[in-house]
């Protein structure tokens, strides 16, 4: 044992282990959670195979994939994509860009707090649909008024998540850094960013499903391109094939935004020696 234990082949064995029982514990749970997809997706083809409810009404898996095929081979879908996620980029960028300072301010100052904090609180309660006539009315239904739903979507989370984050950390960890005569950016390393990034990032990753939501509706609703449009013309059309392939592009790409926050959230904890 004292043999092992200088090699330091000990605390590597543990360390293997620890890492094959999450490898086993995410298999498994990745198991569990394709369960339901399948028997719904079993349960959907052979309902489209016996004819129980008419495909122009339900179209089967196949149809869908089908119609999938040629949306890529015809290339509107990169197209649609690529005019989304530019979208979703801008507007997004944009609720961040202010959502964040916005938070660090009105944690950090009483002043902006009676001031700002009110009307930011009062105009957030307002659902997002019930400012589209509104925002129409002052920027039209060009590219200005996308980019300001998908930033108001994301700004609110962002905001708010951010406030608590900064309000969050204990006066205690910043005298603890005064008293060990800490520099801001020692401070702001050690102390203020594992204490908030957790935080932080779960508006960020709120903000970027709320963003994303918005931009398939705005679509939906004032656009001439993009993914929502291409709902929105393929329901007018009756195209119920291509409309569900696009619903399924749809949501894959949200699974993936988030997926990508998870990621990006799991490695600044590490990094900055927070918790994931």
């Amino acid at each position: 044992m004292s043999a092992i234990l200088k090699q330091g082949l000990l605390p590597e064995r543990i360390a293997g282990a620890g890492r094959r029982a999450r490898s086993r514990r995410a298999g498994s749970a990745i198991r569990r959670g394709v369960i339901l997809p399948v028997l719904l997706l079993v349960l959907w083809q052979i309902t489209a195979a016996r004819g129980l409810i008419s495909t122009l009404v339900l179209p089967g898996p196949v149809q869908v994939l089908e119609a999938l095929r040629q949306l890529a081979v015809s290339g509107a879908l990169a197209g649609g994509i690529e005019v989304s996620l530019r979208r979703l980029a801008l507007g997004y960028g944009l609720g961040v860009a202010i959502g964040v300072p916005l938070g660090i301010l009105l944690a950090v100052s009483p002043l902006a707090r009676r001031l700002i904090a009110p009307s930011f609180y009062a105009i957030a309660r307002v659902p997002l649909l019930a400012w589209i006539p509104f925002l129409m009315v002052l920027f039209g239904i060009g590219e200005a008024l996308k980019l300001v739903i998908i930033a108001k979507a994301s700004l609110t989370p962002i905001t708010l998540n951010t406030e608590r984050a900064i309000l969050g950390v204990p006066k205690a960890w910043l005298e603890l850094g005064r008293l060990l005569c800490l520099g801001p950016w020692p401070t702001i390393r050690r102390i203020l960013l594992p204490a908030t990034i957790l935080p932080v990032f779960v508006g960020l990753r709120f903000g970027l499903i709320q963003a994303w939501s918005a931009l398939v509706v705005v679509e939906l609703l004032a656009s001439t391109n993009g993914l929502g449009f291409q709902l929105t013309m393929s329901r007018q059309l009756f195209q119920l094939d291509t409309m569900m392939a696009l619903m399924l592009v749809i949501g894959v790409i949200g699974f993936g935004l988030d997926r990508g926050v998870v990621t990006a959230e799991a490695y600044l904890a590490r990094r900055f020696g927070g918790r994931a």
